[in-house]
C-alpha cells in the first residue's frame, strides 16, 4: 500500500497527512487501541465505548449524502513503512515535504483519534460495498511499542479526545497521562494484588453490578480513593481547593509522581495488613470470592463503593487527630468496628434489608466509622452532628438515635 502524503511537524510530533479509501481503512486499520495500555482491567473500557457508539457513525455514512469527516489520526508500529520524498521546485521555493508513505503490509495501524469512525466505516462498507472508493482524510504518526511510547500515545489520545468532547471517567482513568490520580490508579491495579485483575470491576458508574461476585470495588471508586489519598498528601504541601484541581491538569515531574506513588502504596499496604476482612478476601480462591462479603443479606460495608472511600477518610481523621497515631494505628482501630451492614447501626442507614440505600450520606458513614473506632478523637460538636445526621438518615428521633449509638443523652 502506497499513500501520497504531506509531511509536517507540530510540537515534537512528525506527522504525515493524506487520504485512505474506505476499503484501505477497513483492510488495514484496527479499531482497537489495546496497544497503548497494558493492564487487563483496562482492556475492555474503550472497546465497550466503541461498541456502544459506532452504530451512529455507520448510519450517518449510509444515510447522509453530505457526509464528511475530519481527519482520523493513525498510529503506526511494526513493519517497515518508508517515506519516499518527491522533490520539485518553483521559481522561489523548494518543496521537500511532499511524497509517499509505502507500507510493507506488516505494520499495525490503529486510531489514536477516530476509532468510532474506523469501526463505523468498516460496518457501513459491509452493508454497502459501493462505498469502497470513498476517501477519508488521515494523519499518520509513529508509535513506539514500549512503556515510553505507550505513555506518549496515551497522552495524545487523551488530549485529542478531551479537546474534542468530554471523555468518560473510565476512559480518563485508563488513558490520562496528566492527572496524577489516573496515572497512579493504573499502577495500583497493575501492582497491588488487592486491586489486580478481576478484583476491580469496570462498570459504567461507581456501583458494582449485582451479578458481580468477584470484585472488591469498582474502578471509579478506586480512582476516587486514590484521589482522596493524593489530595490528603498534597494538602500538607499547601495544595488545596482550586490549586489541587489545577494540579491534576498537568503531569508532575517523574520524581514527584514516584513520591506520591510511594505514599499511596504505603497507605494501601497498611490497609491490607491491618484489615481482617481484606486478608480473608485475598485468601479466597473462588470465582465468587466476594459473595461472602457482598450478598443479599447485605455483607460487609467495605465491599460497597458508597463506603469504600469513606473508610480511608475515617482513617485520616483518626490519624490526624490522634496525636502520634500512625496509619497502622488508624486501620487497627477501624478493624475493631463491626461492618456487617445487615446489623445495627448500619441497618436502616446504609442497608434497608434488601438493597443499598442510595441516598445514604457518605459523611454520616464517615462520622459513624470514626465514632465506633475511637470516639475520643471527636469533639462534642462532632458527636452531636453524628446524632442529628443519623436520626435523619434512619428516620428516628434524635433521642432514639443517641440511644442507638450508646449515648444516654444529647
Amino acid at each position: 500500500m502506497k499513500i501520497p502524503v504531506i509531511r509536517g511537524k507540530i510540537g515534537d510530533w512528525i506527522y504525515y497527512s493524506g487520504t485512505m479509501t474506505f476499503s484501505q481503512v477497513s483492510e488495514n486499520v484496527t479499531a482497537s487501541i489495546n496497544e497503548i495500555y497494558e493492564a487487563s482491567c483496562l482492556d475492555e473500557i474503550l472497546q465497550r465505548a466503541l461498541t456502544d457508539n459506532f452504530a451512529s457513525i455507520k448510519n450517518y455514512i449510509l444515510k447522509d449524502s453530505e457526509r464528511f469527516f475530519n481527519a482520523v489520526i493513525l498510529a503506526i508500529y511494526n513493519g517497515d513503512p518508508q517515506w519516499l520524498e518527491v522533490e520539485f521546485n518553483d521559481e522561489e521555493s523548494e518543496f521537500t515535504n511532499v511524497g509517499f508513505l509505502e507500507f510493507s503490509g506488516e505494520e499495525t495501524i490503529f486510531p489514536v483519534d477516530g476509532q468510532h469512525r474506523v469501526a463505523g466505516i468498516r460496518e457501513a462498507l459491509r452493508e454497502d460495498p459501493s462505498l469502497a472508493k470513498e476517501q477519508l482524510p488521515v494523519i499518520f504518526i509513529a508509535h513506539s511499542d514500549d512503556p515510553t511510547g505507550r505513555k506518549r500515545t496515551r497522552k495524545l489520545f487523551s488530549t485529542l479526545n478531551r479537546r474534542a468532547k468530554p471523555v468518560g471517567q473510565n476512559e480518563n482513568i485508563a488513558l490520562d497521562e496528566d492527572d496524577v490520580c489516573s496515572i497512579i490508579t493504573r499502577e495500583v491495579i497493575q501492582e497491588i494484588p488487592l486491586f489486580m485483575r478481576k478484583n476491580i470491576v469496570n462498570s459504567l458508574g461507581k456501583q458494582i453490578p449485582n451479578a458481580n461476585n468477584t470484585a472488591i470495588t469498582s474502578l471509579i471508586a478506586l480512582y476516587q480513593c486514590v484521589d482522596l489519598l493524593v489530595k490528603h498528601k498534597l494538602a500538607t504541601e499547601g495544595i488545596r481547593g482550586k490549586k489541587y484541581s489545577d494540579y491534576k491538569l498537568y503531569r508532575p515531574q517523574d520524581e514527584v509522581i514516584d513520591s506520591i506513588r510511594g505514599y499511596i502504596f504505603s497507605v494501601f499496604e497498611s490497609f491490607v495488613n491491618h484489615t481482617t476482612v481484606i486478608r480473608e478476601y485475598l485468601s479466597e480462591n473462588s470465582e465468587e470470592k466476594a459473595k461472602k462479603f457482598r450478598n443479599s443479606e447485605g455483607g460487609n460495608l467495605l465491599f460497597r463503593p458508597i463506603a469504600f472511600t469513606e473508610y480511608f477518610e475515617a482513617a485520616f481523621w483518626l490519624q490526624d487527630r490522634g496525636g502520634d497515631t500512625t496509619y497502622d494505628d488508624a486501620f487497627i482501630s477501624l478493624n475493631t468496628v463491626d461492618l456487617d451492614i445487615g446489623k445495627a447501626p448500619w441497618l436502616g442507614l446504609v442497608w434497608d434489608g434488601s438493597k443499598i440505600i442510595s441516598k445514604a450520606s457518605k459523611t454520616t458513614i464517615r462520622y459513624l466509622l470514626v465514632f465506633l473506632a475511637d470516639s475520643t478523637v471527636m469533639t462534642e460538636k462532632d458527636i452531636q452532628k453524628l446524632v442529628r445526621d443519623y436520626a435523619s438518615g434512619t428516620n428516628r428521633s434524635e433521642a432514639e438515635s443517641a440511644l442507638a449509638l450508646g449515648r444516654e443523652s444529647l
